[in-house]
């Protein structure tokens, strides 16, 4: 069986095909625009977040902001994440255009990179009984300045460390 192809055909198939290539080349354009667009949305976001302009419409909040524009509070999230990345050099703007959203954001969420520091103090409080409750309604009400105090005392005045420890142990005997 012997097929034959005529003129009609070809041309038809041409037609396919650089209609094809075409919107292939326009999707890819498209593709190219929108990830500029969403550069500009990010650095947008992040200003407007870090000088809380958004209060000047009357906005309590960031997110009160934000649901009037109809982004998702973690899409806007995600979006500041990569913005204070960008800007502490984690990552390139570069790199976010080439390889899009979601990519940056799964390269964050696995870099340990310290964008995701810990709120916790890595030093362990102390626990230590006080002798009066006088002085424990003292300590526990200016904490803040105990820490400071005991600091303070032991970088700059170890000669009276040495001279309590001294004494404390002569009492313990």
């Amino acid at each position: 069986m012997d097929i034959v192809v005529n003129k009609r055909n070809l041309e038809v198939l041409n037609e396919s095909e650089e209609r094809y290539k075409n919107l292939k080349q326009r999707l890819k354009s498209s593709f190219q625009q929108e990830i500029y667009y969403k550069m500009e949305v990010i650095k947008i976001l992040k200003e407007i977040k870090d000088n809380e302009y958004y209060k000047l419409d009357g906005y309590r909040t960031f997110e009160d902001f934000i649901k009037d524009y109809h982004l998702a509070r973690s899409q806007a999230y995600d979006y500041l994440k990569i913005a204070n990345a960008i800007q502490e050099g984690i990552l390139e703007e570069a790199y976010v255009i080439e390889n899009g959203i979601s990519k940056a954001i799964a390269v964050l969420r696995e870099s340990p990179s310290g964008l995701k520091k810990s709120k916790q103090n890595p030093i362990k409080p102390l626990r230590f009984q006080l002798k009066t409750k006088e002085s424990y309604d003292f300590y526990k009400s200016n904490a803040k300045f105990t820490s400071f105090m005991m600091h303070e005392i032991f970088e700059n005045q170890k000669d009276l460390i040495n001279k309590l420890l001294k004494k404390y142990k002569q009492l313990k005997g």
